[in-house]
């Protein structure tokens, strides 16, 4: 008898809604899965099912998904489900996908195929600035204040010669288009992009080149498309002018009523313009297999108030039986803000001996989970606000990161400034940046072998710098070998990890944040990818550190998405605070307001065993009432 297969099993422990929906092969599917519904074991069985099936010589599959940690433990699942077909699979963010194709296509669209990643606002600014001098553009308003609308025209997809009709006033107009064409050619010219350009240049290389688009369609037989209700215009109009007027196969996976990213081009109508424009059978996967049946109840009166949603949503249903326990759900009310911080935290403190599994903290604002924070530490429990963090804090990986930066970048003189700056702080050095720039101008432009050959001849302070400068040397001006470089530098760095430690702030937390990025990075591209790949994920990743073994998270309620947390504090339950009051203004049945209710929806489907709401009767000086939230998940 064959012996049962991994897909097998999985295959076998799905419901029967599961298994139909992991068993979809040709054509478009749309997948409406609650909270807590396993969506993920069911898109990654369908992924794994759809590759051992198959000839493995024929296609390959795409999996897109919204955050590079989603990605990997997608790519993850699947590698054990189908371990020799992890060759056919391409999973990453829609920003990653665009990356790819452009490393590959670009040059029909003006952007060289070395092109570099500028994610940070000093970077973006820096860039902006440049464009203006160097093109001569003058522009009367703050350039801090320009990216909003810069990065709006671009998330819309207009090009810098159609921006001005739509501004009403003419002069904004004028002033706008000179800016937004200044910048597009600075961006070019540097063969650089920012964000907002990624999936601006991939959408103008498979609308204008349709013949680089039907070659991708051949090789990706299958879409796959996870958190879809998280798409914004620009996301899905690359999705559309991928698979062109007759592609089918898109399978993607969604809920109107976790639509949180408003601000950022999400919409619940993105759903109804898939229904449409793929000809898409709806399949429903309501059943909530994560929370107490208590808090399903709740989350299904919470969200029925709202009109904005898929016709036929069915009310989620509780998969979890009621073990009787009557503290599921608490509501904590409090006279201020103050009294809520130390009254959770309390709460938590008196807790947290006694309850098994994971307690996090959610709120609308950050300035709320300040509060809560300080309450914490002040307790003597450790507490940290999840928050996404592009660049390295401390000066040692700061150094660590433009040495692999100049050394992928031999001739760039930003990145090597960059290097050179961090490298005289951390190793007590005094290179003159400009003067190496013109040295190695003299001889083959190398500035990363102009420095190295002037550090193994200048004194500095620290024994272990000498080995420091050797295997820069020799593992990255000579040739490239990038690992080597960085055991060696690692190396030194654990062994002054006291000095570091007292000398430059956030060592510890980018010392953790090192190590885990490195880990998945080469669990993503493979050890044998060459250092320009390791950069380019490494640029599209948070550099937050991994949470410590007893750490609380606390999280905004939209950084919480994703999370599944054995019990959940959600504080500041306030009108004026959730719902906020800027949607309030817009009235009842505003679009605004259901986002703040599908905030609410998706803060308190995140618990896993209990649930805690909280709120006070004044927040700084001002009285505020308990939120309209709170009486229609309570109401019986």
């Amino acid at each position: 008898m064959t012996q049962p297969t991994k897909l097998d099993a999985l295959m076998d422990s799905l419901t029967t809604v599961q298994r139909e929906a992991a068993s979809w092969d040709d054509g478009a599917l749309m997948l409406l899965a609650g909270p807590g519904s396993g969506k993920t074991r069911v898109l990654t069985s369908r992924i794994g099912r759809l590759l051992l099936e198959s000839d493995p010589a024929t296609w390959r599959v795409l999996a897109l998904t919204f955050t590079t940690r989603a990605a990997d433990e997608m790519r993850s699942r699947i590698s054990e489900i189908a371990p020799e077909q992890a060759d056919r699979l391409l999973v990453g963010t829609f920003h990653s996908f665009a990356v790819e194709l452009l490393r590959q296509s670009g040059s029909h669209v003006g952007v060289r195929t070395d092109f570099k990643i500028y994610s940070t606002q000093p970077d973006r600014t820096k860039l902006l600035e440049e464009a203006v001098k160097s093109k001569g553009v003058d522009f009367p308003e703050p350039l801090s204040k320009a990216f909003f609308v810069l990065d709006g025209l671009r998330d819309r997809l207009v090009p810098p010669e159609e921006c001005a009709k739509l501004f009403q006033s003419q002069q904004r107009a004028e002033y706008f288009s000179a800016l937004y064409d200044g910048y597009h050619r600075h961006l070019l010219e540097q063969n650089a992009l920012d964000f907002p350009a990624i999936i601006f240049k991939c959408h103008e290389l498979l609308t204008k080149y349709p013949s680089i688009a039907e070659r991708y369609r051949k090789t990706f037989r299958h879409i796959c498309i996870d958190e879809f209700q998280d798409t914004n215009s620009a996301q899905y109009s690359l999705i559309r002018a991928f698979t062109g007027p007759s592609y089918r196969n898109v399978f993607v996976v969604a809920d109107d009523d976790q639509v949180i990213y408003q601000w950022n081009g999400a919409s619940p109508k993105r759903l109804q313009d898939f229904r449409i424009d793929f000809e898409a059978t709806v399949l429903q996967m309501p059943t909530n297999f994560r929370c107490p049946e208590e808090v399903v109840l709740m989350a299904n009166r919470l969200v029925a108030n709202n009109k904005f949603r898929s016709p036929g949503k069915r009310p989620l249903e509780a998969g979890k039986s009621s073990d009787g326990a009557s503290d599921k759900v608490r509501v904590l009310q409090f006279e201020t803000d103050e009294h809520e911080a130390s009254g959770i935290a309390q709460d938590i403190a008196g807790g947290i001996s006694t309850r098994s599994g994971t307690v996090a903290v959610l709120a609308r604002t950050k300035k709320i989970l300040d509060g809560i924070k300080a309450a914490l530490v002040e307790r003597g429990i450790d507490a940290r606000i999840a928050q996404r963090r592009d660049a390295f804090a401390s000066v040692p990986y700061q150094w660590l990161h433009a040495t692999l930066m100049s050394a992928n970048r031999r001739a760039d003189e930003d990145a090597f400034r960059a290097f050179v700056e961090s490298g005289n702080a951390l190793w007590g050095f005094e290179a003159e940046a400009d003067r190496l720039i013109a040295e190695a101008a003299l001889g083959n432009g190398d500035l990363l072998q102009s420095w190295a050959n002037w550090a193994l001849q200048s004194p500095a302070s620290g024994a272990d710098v000498p080995e420091v400068v050797t295997a820069l040397s020799k593992n990255l001006a000579e040739r490239s070998d990038f690992h080597a470089f960085c055991r060696t530098t690692l190396g030194v760095f654990d062994r002054n990890h006291a000095e570091f430690e007292s000398s430059f702030a956030s060592f510890d937390e980018d010392a953790e944040a090192w190590k885990a990025l490195y880990r998945e990075i080469l669990n993503t591209v493979g050890r044998e990818a060459p250092l320009d790949t390791f950069l380019q994920e490494l640029e599209m990743r948070s550099k937050e550190p991994p949470l410590r073994e007893g750490t609380i998270p606390l999280l905004t309620i939209h950084s919480s998405k994703g999370n599944e947390f054995n019990h959940v504090y959600l504080a500041g339950l306030a009108e004026d605070v959730l719902p906020s009051f800027q949607s309030k203004k817009e009235g009842p049945t505003s679009a605004q307001l259901e986002e703040e209710r599908r905030n609410c929806f998706v803060a308190i489907t995140r618990c896993k065993d209990t649930l805690t709401m909280s709120w006070a009767a004044r927040y700084g000086s001002w009285n505020r009432q308990p939120s309209r939230f709170l009486e229609e998940m309570l109401q019986e």
